[in-house]
């Protein structure tokens, strides 16, 4: 949790509060406030932010990052003129100027480089969306306690049908595994040590949708486990298949580290 002025910027539903109430935002805008506020010992140049968020965007990202700048102004009741929270730099980017509650963003980011997920929470449950099988590759648990980071979700077209499907992608897959892995698996950020890790790819057409889910362990390299799972794509509403997949993910996932214990 991050606290600045009244406001708290929950980083594992990425839910934003002004007091008691609940601000309306969509998750894109909280992530992108949430690294400004993680880099507010500095200016983060627009092309980091275009690099980070819009990479695939092409010459759409430079409007994009405008609408969102605009928008978390809008929901910090901020002023471009005079800000109290988000600072144009000209020529430069945006730097986050607000005073944070020390403590809250101690324990949100406690060394400076780490990255954000997008955590949010929600009830996982089977899906018949698997397609292929899967592999595993037993291996001894040294420890008692392990970490699960899982990468953002890398796209194998040359084209991208749907900008943010990655990314809601990976925020649900986040969101189901949270809630059913066993009790000695822990997600945390890409950016933080861990010891295994989750790779997921997307392949995708306007009739189907593919995605590969591969656990690494980190000392090595070496792939525990790996499947692929689809379903088709409907090209009307894209996030009832995002959630769906994920959950499938999640649930196949948690039986095979339930496997390797």
């Amino acid at each position: 949790m991050i606290a600045f002025d009244d406001f708290r910027l929950n980083l594992v539903s990425f839910q934003i509060f002004r007091g008691d109430e609940k601000l309306e935002a969509p998750p894109q805008i909280i992530e992108v406030l949430a690294y400004l506020i993680e880099n507010h010992d500095r200016t983060v140049s627009r092309q980091e932010l275009l690099d980070r968020f819009w990479a695939r965007a092409g010459t759409g990202g430079d409007a994009a990052l405008n609408t969102c700048i605009r928008r978390i102004r809008a929901l910090l009741d901020d002023d471009v003129t005079t800000p109290r929270y988000v600072q144009t730099r000209p020529r430069a980017g945006y730097r986050f100027i607000g005073t944070i509650a020390e403590a809250e963003m101690e324990a949100a980011a406690p060394k400076r480089g780490r990255r954000l997920s997008r955590q949010v929470l929600g009830f996982g449950a089977l899906a018949a969306l698997a397609i292929g099988g899967a592999t595993w590759a037993h291996v001894s648990a040294s420890d008692s306690h392990h970490r699960i980071a899982i990468e953002p979700v890398k796209g194998m077209c040359e084209y991208v049908l749907y900008p943010h499907f990655n990314v809601g992608l990976r925020e649900s897959f986040v969101a189901q595994a949270t809630q059913i892995l066993p009790a000695d698996y822990q997600i945390v950020t890409s950016g933080e040590k861990a010891d295994l890790h989750a790779r997921v790819s997307v392949r995708q057409t306007t009739q189907r949708t593919v995605v590969t889910v591969t656990l690494r362990q980190a000392s090595d390299g070496r792939i525990l486990w790996s499947r692929e799972f689809a379903a088709p794509t409907d090209n009307n509403d894209y996030v009832p298949l995002q959630q769906k997949l994920a959950r499938e993910m999640a649930v196949s996932l948690e039986r095979a580290l339930h496997q390797r214990s």
